[in-house]
């Protein structure tokens, strides 16, 4: 259900809403036929691009990356013991390899605070924080549409 704050959406402002979305979708649809065409690659209707999207998907967002992608772009900065705490779930083991993978992928800064003992604490870099805002309207769409 469509909900604004605690009230629920009115049937126009519903409308209203998933005609935003739709128009949003459309741009952005056309902005990557236009880069996919400047870059000189087909991003849909071949099985290659399926494959070559694929991989690329699942380097990027294989499990617990969107989480800690997420996590931190909402936090700014968090440490591992924190992330840690707020991923339920997640081994220090696969933690630490999937903080590794996002810094090498250039999502992730690494910083490291001197004190006693030593602090570490990680932060979106640039690249990372562009996805993330790629992503936010993803987010809101599903947040609007799911629940």
């Amino acid at each position: 259900m469509y909900r604004k704050g605690t009230s629920a959406l009115s049937a126009a402002e519903v409308q209203s809403l998933e005609t935003r979305f739709k128009d949003f979708g459309e741009a952005a649809s056309d902005f990557v036929r236009m880069v996919s065409a400047e870059k000189g690659f087909s991003y849909r209707g071949d099985a290659r691009s399926v494959k070559v999207n694929l991989e690329v998907m699942k380097k990027v967002f294989g499990k617990w990356s969107i989480e800690i992608i997420l996590s931190t772009y909402s936090l700014k900065s968090v440490g591992f013991g924190d992330l840690r705490r707020l991923l339920d779930g997640i081994s220090s083991r696969v933690l630490s390899k999937k903080l590794k993978d996002l810094e090498e992928l250039g999502f992730l800064e690494r910083s490291v605070i001197e004190s006693r003992p030593p602090k570490v604490r990680y932060a979106l870099s640039k690249k990372g924080e562009l996805l993330a805002k790629l992503g936010e309207p993803v987010i809101l769409y599903l947040r609007n549409s799911v629940g």
